[in-house]
């Protein structure tokens, strides 16, 4: 059943938009695929949407023209989360007032983007300041079913809140 609209006229979507990522430990299981799925929704549905893609080995999501993600490193070269480029994502998600973002996390850096984004109360943060953050998982069947698994019981462990959408 669909919401009636708001006083605002958001029918329940935050008018600030909301931050859209795609994680899971496991390489080649459609993280990038759902990431220019969910990025063309939300354009049909007249959202103004800013696509990231964070992978530092495979830049699919940036290879994907129409949808003009900005590529962004955010390990330095200790294969560390890159702390000045962490918070200037942050700072993006924050000050750039109606955008809906979908970001495409690689494999690689999946723990540590969400040890990260933990450890430092980011969600909490975005909470705050009016963003709602969505992290998109994929489950597969197949010999990668346990990898993937175990990719989503990491994200359903660590956090209480109920923003995990399971494809």
């Amino acid at each position: 059943m669909a919401k009636a609209p708001t006083a605002n006229g958001t029918n329940g979507i935050e008018p600030t938009g909301a931050i859209h990522l795609t994680l899971q430990g496991k390489g080649g299981v459609g993280k990038s695929l759902v990431a220019s799925v969910l990025a063309q929704y939300l354009r049909e549905k007249r959202k103004e949407v800013r696509c990231i893609d964070t992978d530092p080995v495979n830049r699919t999501f940036a290879q994907y023209g129409a949808l003009g993600a900005d590529r962004l490193n955010l390990r330095d070269e200790h294969n560390r989360i890159e702390q000045r480029a962490f918070d200037s994502l942050i700072e993006r998600f924050l000050t750039e007032d109606g955008a809906t973002f979908v970001v495409d996390n690689g494999a690689s850096t999946f723990l540590p983007l969400w040890h990260y984004l933990l450890e430092n109360s980011a969600l909490d943060y975005l909470r705050q300041n009016g963003r709602r953050v969505y992290v998109h998982t994929v489950i597969t069947g197949g010999q990668a079913l346990l990898d993937t698994l175990n990719g989503f019981h990491e994200l359903a462990q660590t956090t209480a809140e109920r923003n995990i959408v399971v494809w």
